[in-house]
């Protein structure tokens, strides 16, 4: 990963053409902003205080890479989409993996100097605790295992919108 995108790349990519960096900070140097606020949130992704607001990525919580945006953002559009029509929404269970790092980011993000942690499954804080809880595996008939026995097999290509 780069601190900068070269323009003129970006706009090689279907559906970036018209792209635009604005860019006050950094005189040129670079376009790449992070960990600059978390919104507080509850572990169905929803910002705390907004019924119809859901977030994920590095908004979520100081969360580092691509694995945790997609888990994060995955959950948040799911109960983004079932809060549009009323249905319950959906909270993952601590005994997966991305349950309990969801939930043990948002506790630690309410301690003091929080805005100093990183969590993430690659290193950091996180995959410790991974380790500890014997989360950590690369063995995909044991994580379908863990899966299915929280009863979420399949739960995000389940069509809730009509």
């Amino acid at each position: 990963m780069a601190p900068f995108y070269p323009l003129e790349k970006l706009r090689k990519i279907p559906g970036f053409e018209g792209a635009i960096i604005v860019d006050p900070y950094s005189g040129g140097k670079g376009n790449s902003v992070r960990y600059f606020s978390v919104a507080p949130r509850d572990n169905y992704m929803r910002v705390t205080g907004l019924e119809n607001l859901f977030v994920g990525g590095e908004k979520s919580g100081f969360f580092v890479g691509h694995t945790e945006a997609i888990c994060t953002g995955s959950l948040a559009g799911h109960n983004a989409a079932r809060n549009a029509i009323g249905m319950y929404l959906l909270q993952l269970p601590t005994n997966i993996a991305i349950g309990d790092f969801i939930s043990y980011a948002n506790q630690e993000l309410k301690e003091e100097h929080a805005d100093r942690l990183k969590f993430t499954f690659a290193g950091s804080i996180y995959f410790n605790r991974m380790k500890d809880l014997g989360f950590y595996t690369i063995d995909k008939k044991e994580i379908e295992t863990r899966v299915k026995k929280a009863g979420l097999e399949g739960v995000f290509n389940k069509k809730i919108i009509k």
